[in-house]
Parts: structure tokens; C-alpha cells; sequence
């Protein structure tokens, strides 16, 4: 069996207070030095990648895998038949089941599903590293489920063309470039959702990189005692420029914003799980149940148990009332 390649500090990245503002804003994404190919297999396969100058993009065809991108037990994935996976510049491997870890592919919250895994094709395609958007993802990559829609939707048709332009007589290695572009723009568009989830939040502060930056890292660890200057530390500013940066973008002071978030996090909580109370509280930021509850009795002129009785129009017309 080969020996796995992972560099442990290859692409280290920071999930707690992740930087991810140049990859959150809205890009200008030309490509350079683009690879693109198909790759077939059945039976037992270990794919290395081990060039850290580039950023990798894969699209499960057909079968199942699993993709390592570290030596943690969490940096094992498993990727089934419609996924898609962006890689920053780091060492990682593909491989089948029979190379991965025993104790990791079986635990529950693994999402392994049951179905043919073999034979597997699965598209493998490359960029210079200095042409994408790719930085200090949690584990170093993005996956996107083929049920993240509309993003895997509008990949998987991207896959589909660039498939036609491959197999004509002469292919357009400009249309490839292109549809490989788009899928960048759509892969930026679905880590955007899933690293500022409040929609208005993430529109106000688009295109401000110092505001995305520690808007992100507040998202990454909503519990954490955010104050005003280690959310400006964060973003790498001055207090007095960050307060003026906010304010100009939200029109309020930066602390009354964050806990305006903190309640819009903790009321869909309440919708997505039935934890108690004073766990919501801690996970949110607030140091007691009972402070929590005050709070998002001023915000929403609900109690949280009140909250979770209320028909789903109800709630919507609430959370746009309050900007969230």
C-alpha cells in the first residue's frame, strides 16, 4: 500500500478566525494554466496530489470516494456520485474505501452512503494557484452536496458542457476556461451562504474586505467575547476605522449589530433544533439563559419556546422587520 503524503502543515489554515474575505467578495476570476481531464477506475486507487502551487477542482461523475486533505480523523471526507470539491493549494489524496481510515468512514456522522461506489469516475481539474479564490478553508476544501442547490445544480451543468466541448473534433480550451470560471463564481456563492448565513448581513458588507474579514471570523465562533477591537484586530484596521466602516455599511454601532446576529443565529436555532435553552445561549454568545431570553424577548417580542410555536410566515415577516 503506498504511504499517504499529507503534509500536516501543508496549507494551514485557521477555521477558528478564518480570513476569508478575498474569497467571499464578489471576484474577478480569470484562470490561468487550467487542467482539465476524466478520470475512470475500478477496484482499490490512491490518488496523491501533492503540488501546492495549484488549487484543484473535482465533480463526482459517477460512484463514490473519499478525500483526505490532513491527518485528522475530521479531514476525511466522503464524496458521492453529484459532488463537488474545491481544494486550496495543499497535499491531499482521493481514494477509495479500502485506503481509508476504519475507525473514520464508519462513524455515523461521516455521511457515508450505501449504493455502488465502483466503478467511479470523477472529473480532476487544476489551476495556478495564484489565479483562484481559494484561501484558508475549513480542512482546506469546499464540498458541495448534490443537494446544495442551487450550486450543485448550476456546477453539474457546467461539468455537463465542458463534457460536449471535450468531445468535439476540435475543442474550445477558451469555453472550458470559461465554464471552469463559472464554477469557481458558484463554488464563492455557496461558501458566502455557508459562512455569513444572514442574507442582508452578507449583502451590506460585499464588497469590504475588513468587514468580511471579521465578520467571517464572528461567524466561525459566535460564543466567543467579541468586543470592538478584537473584531477591528480581526479585520486588521484601527478601532476608530472599523466603527466608521461599520457604521457607514449598517448604519449602527458594531455591538448592537453583533448581538442583533447573535438573537437572528439563536431564533434559527430554535427552528432547527429543540436544544435547550441555555445551550442556545452559550452557543450564541450570551452568558446566561436568562440574559438570552431577555434579549430576544426585547428583539422579537417573542419568548424563544413562543418563537418556535409561530407559523413560518409570522417568523419571516419578524426577521425582515428586523433587518436580519
Amino acid at each position: 500500500m503506498e504511504q499517504p503524503v499529507i503534509d500536516p502543515n501543508a496549507g494551514k489554515s485557521d477555521p477558528e478566525v478564518g480570513d476569508y474575505a478575498r474569497f467571499l467578495r464578489s471576484p474577478d476570476v480569470r484562470f490561468a494554466n487550467l487542467n482539465w481531464e476524466s478520470w475512470k477506475g475500478e477496484g482499490p486507487f490512491l490518488l496523491n496530489f501533492t503540488d501546492t502551487g495549484r488549487a484543484y477542482f473535482y465533480y463526482v461523475k459517477r460512484g463514490a470516494a473519499f478525500i483526505r486533505t490532513g491527518p485528522e480523523k475530521d479531514d476525511l471526507q466522503y464524496v458521492s456520485a453529484g459532488t463537488a470539491v474545491a481544494v486550496e493549494g495543499r497535499a491531499h489524496q482521493l481514494m477509495d474505501r479500502s485506503h481509508a481510515t476504519q475507525d473514520v468512514m464508519f462513524r455515523p456522522e461521516s455521511g457515508v452512503a450505501t449504493g455502488s461506489e465502483s466503478p467511479v469516475e470523477i472529473v480532476l481539474s487544476s489551476v495556478d494557484r495564484r489565479t483562484a479564490v481559494l484561501q484558508r478553508l475549513k480542512h482546506g476544501a469546499i464540498i458541495i452536496p448534490p443537494t446544495a442547490k442551487p450550486h450543485a445544480d448550476m456546477i453539474r451543468s457546467c461539468v455537463d458542457l465542458v463534457d460536449r466541448n471535450q468531445r468535439k473534433k476540435n475543442p474550445d480550451l477558451g469555453i472550458t476556461r470559461r465554464l471552469a470560471e463559472v464554477i469557481m463564481l458558484e463554488l464563492v456563492a455557496f461558501a458566502r451562504s455557508q459562512t455569513i448565513p444572514l442574507r442582508s448581513i452578507a449583502g451590506a458588507a460585499l464588497h469590504d474586505e475588513y468587514l468580511l474579514r471579521a465578520l467571517s471570523a464572528f461567524f466561525a465562533t459566535p460564543s466567543a467575547n467579541w468586543t470592538v477591537l478584537a473584531l477591528a484586530e480581526v479585520a486588521g484596521i484601527s478601532r476608530t476605522a472599523f466603527v466608521d466602516r461599520f457604521r457607514k455599511a449598517f448604519n449602527e454601532p458594531p455591538l448592537r449589530m453583533i448581538n442583533r446576529i447573535r438573537l437572528g443565529l439563536a431564533a434559527e436555532m430554535l427552528l432547527s433544533s429543540r436544544a435547550p435553552l441555555g445551550e442556545i445561549a452559550e452557543a450564541i454568545g450570551f452568558g446566561s439563559s436568562a440574559a438570552f431570553v431577555r434579549a430576544f424577548k426585547k428583539q422579537f417580542h417573542q419568548t424563544p419556546n413562543a418563537w418556535r410555536g409561530l407559523d413560518a410566515f409570522k417568523r419571516e415577516t419578524l426577521f425582515s422587520e428586523l433587518g436580519l
